[in-house]
């Protein structure tokens, strides 16, 4: 909450007035509200960021949401940072409780399931303080579950459609009603986030295998099919994959690619000898030396990416050889294993890494597992001094990181703003009639380093398009290559300032004092009005 709440309202710094955003709300949150705010202004919905194009590729449900619910007069940016995460949060707490007392209905047990699901983080600061001699930064060095939550809506609400999917799958009991839920849910999740569908889809398919196998086969061939529907119909729906896939695959095989990176990372579990040794085995082909370094990483990867929750996994480990693991653990422990092996086994396009959003699953589940540990320490019955002592050094290992979010991110005044300046030019065009919007290329030059610094130098974003409810022509590059936007024409366009721009666009928004300011508008033949103008940005409109 100290990451989305105080972002996208305004306030005063250093005599400096604007709408402030913390952390990546100032790129990601951004791009969410111009989808919410330009992309279904049309059917089919349309891309806000690169005009003309449909909306492919994207999980964009919570924004349709949003959308919807701001029809009735709450603006987009207060539901998305205000009213959307509290709503969040009771919801959260609500499906732990519920679950937890189906796992173990005890006080004690609950309250060491919301600890660990708040508060328990990876063991990022042992690596910070072999390297830097502090704990403090540690949250920016893994990936911290806590601070994706809120940084990452539509990741927080797809654990909410997690959390329901375990709570119907505890109670063991499925017909055609549960079936049907469970397959809404899903098709739900996979339009809230496509790893969190994959993860749920696959739980779901677990859980009709367990309970279906051996007493009725028809049953669960015609129960799968039903999953596998809703499954193609929200990736049919919500990704169009006829448009997104031109640009090539979503996913490729790079085995271990991600894993490798905390040994291979100077500031993480740096070990050269072992690296050296690893792509020396690689040219000589698989051997058992070679599966034993990478089983090695991805120990070290699992262990300091849990931090506590890896104890969790031991105990689990624990409770197989001793014969005590029930199928709800199964159900739980298997998921995590295939969320994991989709971590290990692709890399993504566009961004690479941005497999490890598979991996938060694993993590959040592992939550359940460390506080059946941590209740069993509780209730030891001997050496209960030790156990004791024991429940009090976990909890205090996981909080380290935690700790430093607050640290980090309770700060005024965020990281990035738009000026009241600005903020007066997006408003005027917002209420201008409906048309394409060309705004400037973001140039990395531009960036100051400072903060606060001005969106527009801040990074690439989607800003011009979620202010003003108008498709811009060309921004936004990031999104467009996750989308799979085959961009690369207008991009040169935009980087030669084409003057066949001016012919598909309605407005010009210039922000005053960048170096190609006015150039475009120079063209021979164009025609041009100024509609409004400050010390900050002008805008014209464009008489085709």
């Amino acid at each position: 909450m100290l990451v989305i709440f105080p972002s996208g309202s305004q306030y005063c710094f250093n005599n400096v007035c604007g709408i402030y955003f913390w952390g990546v709300h100032g790129h990601d949150a951004v791009w969410h509200l111009a989808i919410a705010n330009v992309s279904f202004s049309q059917i089919p919905f349309i891309a806000p960021t690169f005009a003309g194009d449909i909306l492919s590729g994207y999980n964009y449900f919570l924004d349709l949401i949003i959308h919807l619910i701001s029809l009735a007069g709450i603006p987009a940016i207060t539901l998305y940072f205000k009213v959307m995460p509290v709503a969040w949060f009771i919801i959260y707490t609500a499906l732990l409780i519920a679950l937890g007392r189906r796992i173990k209905n005890d006080p004690v047990f609950v309250g060491l399931l919301l600890f660990f699901a708040y508060f328990a983080e990876s063991f990022a600061y042992i690596l910070n303080l072999m390297h830097q001699g502090t704990v403090w930064g540690s949250s920016g060095l893994l990936a911290t579950l806590k601070v994706h939550m809120m940084s990452n809506p539509p990741f927080a609400w797809s654990i909410l459609i997690l959390l329901a999917m375990l709570i119907i799958i505890r109670r063991q009991k499925i017909d055609l009603k549960i079936v049907l839920i469970l397959g809404l849910l899903n098709f739900l999740n996979l339009g809230l986030k496509f790893y969190g569908g994959a993860v749920t889809g696959f739980l779901t398919g677990l859980f009709l295998l367990f309970t279906l196998v051996r007493t009725d086969i028809k049953k669960m061939f015609l129960y799968g099919f039903i999953q596998l529907f809703f499954a193609v119909a929200a990736i049919l729906f919500f990704y169009d994959p006829f448009n997104s896939l031109k640009t090539g695959a979503i996913f490729t095989v790079a085995p271990f690619a991600l894993i490798h990176t905390i040994t291979e990372e100077p500031n993480l579990f740096y070990m050269r000898h072992l690296t050296d040794a690893r792509y020396f085995l690689v040219s000589r082909g698989i051997g058992p030396r070679l599966i034993a370094i990478e089983l090695f990483n991805l120990t070290l990867f699992v262990f300091f990416y849990f931090g506590v929750k890896f104890f969790g996994l031991i105990y689990v480990a624990v409770k197989i050889l001793r014969r005590k693991i029930n199928r709800f653990d199964w159900y739980l422990l298997l998921t995590m294993v295939f969320a994991t092996a989709l971590t290990v086994t692709f890399v993504q396009k566009a961004e690479w890494w941005n497999v490890i959003q598979f991996f938060y699953y694993a993590m959040f589940l592992s939550v359940f597992f460390t506080a059946e540990l941590m209740y069993g320490l509780w209730k030891a019955k001997k050496r209960k001094l030790v156990a004791y002592s024991l429940l009090v050094v976990i909890i205090i290992l996981a909080l380290p990181v935690t700790v430093d979010v607050v640290k980090q991110y309770a700060v005024f005044p965020g990281t990035a703003y738009i000026s009241e300046d600005e903020l007066a030019g997006l408003n005027f065009l917002k209420k201008q009639p409906y048309g394409v919007v060309f705004a400037p290329l973001y140039d990395p030059a531009w960036k100051t380093y400072g903060e606060p610094d001005q969106l527009y130098r801040y990074t690439d974003t989607a800003y011009v398009a979620a202010f003003t409810d108008k498709p811009v022509y060309f921004a936004n590059i990031l999104q467009l290559r996750l989308t799979g936007v085959n961009y690369e024409n207008r991009l040169k366009k935009m980087n030669r300032l084409d003057c066949g721009i001016l012919k598909k666009v309605d407005y010009v928004y210039e922000i005053r004092h960048l170096p190609n300011e006015g150039k475009l508008l120079a063209c021979p033949g164009t025609k041009s009005k100024k509609l409004f103008g400050n010390q900050a940005v002008f805008v014209y409109s464009i008489t085709k």
